[in-house]
């Protein structure tokens, strides 16, 4: 088939069942990263070819994006060895392009085409058929706290159809937790994926219950696909009632992951944990963008609560993907908060900034602290050979 460009009124008039029809043929088969199905979500637009299809955002801005630049959802939805080709069409259609949560076997791919690459942090991913999810560990103890918080508290998990789920408590639910987020006057996207209150495919939906019946937290996991077969799922949507529940959301993962393993599935991701660890990556090509994510991570508790996330993850001791970020920009870190402001993460450079400089203050009545951070990512390895030297120190 020819190219096909699905933007704007286009891509809305697709809906649910139109996207599905035209691009699950390529997402059963190559869709294999945890944020593949998320590439179906609402809002986003498209480049679809015989070989497969790119998803992403449009985003114009005044000082740094006076022409349209498409910030790409995760990986190409095609054969590995298409890559170059199906981007190279793209290209030729938007040249100022810029990929978000890509993986170590297409970043390599993308700086092959002259992209810059930066790890952007990391995914914990566990094996689901050897993972021992009723260790007694010091190391596992999130899960026996949760584990025990729910039988304690008397929370059923049960999982859902789509058409029969419960919509007003799980707004309910989402409402509040929403209210004690950062940013807590809109819903994000993109990267976390809005919940859809009813069917999808292959999507799997579970749901807390507290003694009373009412709904107290959910998680839905979204397919990951191998060959045309579920092979695994990853926790796109997690919304609980933390205020009374604080480790439910481990609960529901694990009640998920032992019904998982009956049905003979292999992973189980939990997602990205932006901005740390950013040693783990193989590719760090712009310092300006290194220096960005070290910033928001240590300083930018005001915008999205980095170490928080990272370290709450780091207690499911499973496998640390890395994961990058590609822009074929002369300056890719203004792409990085460009996609922010897609996602509406944030929408004002300004109060970014300015959230970044509070932390740095109230980090740092030492004035070194910053001074710290930029040495650091000095030090962080370009490629995979000074990666290992940087190991051995």
């Amino acid at each position: 088939m020819d190219c096909r460009i699905l933007e704007g009124a286009d891509a809305r008039a697709l809906g649910q069942e139109g996207k599905w029809e035209l691009l699950s043929p390529f997402l059963k088969q190559y869709g294999c990263e945890s944020l593949a199905y998320a590439t179906l979500q609402d809002g986003m637009e498209y480049f679809v070819s015989d070989e497969g299809y790119l998803a992403y955002t449009s985003v114009k801005h005044p000082v740094f994006a006076r022409k349209t630049k498409k910030i790409v959802l995760s990986d190409p939805i095609c054969a590995p060895e298409n890559y170059r080709s199906l981007v190279t069409k793209f290209l030729e259609h938007s040249p100022r392009v810029a990929f978000a949560v890509i993986s170590e076997r297409f970043a390599e791919a993308a700086r092959a085409m002259r992209f810059k690459v930066n790890c952007l942090g990391y995914e914990p991913e566990l094996a689901i058929q050897t993972y021992n999810t009723k260790g007694n560990w010091k190391e596992f103890d999130l899960i026996k706290r949760a584990r025990n918080e729910s039988k304690r508290e008397g929370i059923v998990i049960r999982e859902e159809e789509g058409a029969s789920l419960n919509k007003e408590g799980l707004l309910a639910v989402s409402t509040k937790w929403i209210s004690t987020k950062k940013v807590n006057d809109r819903e994000i996207w993109i990267y976390a994926r809005r919940p859809v209150y009813g069917p999808e495919p292959d999507v799997r939906k579970f749901v807390a219950y507290d003694k009373q019946g009412a709904v107290a937290g959910f998680v839905f996991y979204d397919p990951m696909y191998r060959g045309g077969k579920v092979y695994g799922y990853s926790a796109n949507i997690s919304r609980c009632d933390e205020q009374r529940f604080g480790r439910l959301a481990t609960a529901v993962h694990m009640e998920a992951m032992e019904k998982f393993r009956a049905e003979g599935k292999e992973a189980f991701n939990l997602l990205l944990a932006p901005f740390v660890k950013l040693h783990l990556g193989k590719f760090q090509d712009d310092a300006g963008v290194s220096l960005f994510f070290k910033l928001s991570a240590k300083y930018g508790n005001d915008i999205y609560n980095f170490d928080g996330l990272s370290f709450h993850k780091s207690k499911y001791r499973g496998l640390e993907k890395p994961l990058y970020w590609a822009s074929n920009s002369f300056l890719p870190s203004n792409d990085v908060y460009l996609a922010f402001l897609s996602a509406d993460i944030t929408r004002s450079y300004f109060k970014t900034m300015g959230q970044l400089i509070k932390g740095m203050l109230r980090a740092g009545k030492n004035g070194n602290t910053v001074k710290q951070t930029v040495t650091q990512v000095k030090k962080v390895p370009k490629d995979s050979n000074e990666l290992s030297s940087a190991m051995d120190e």
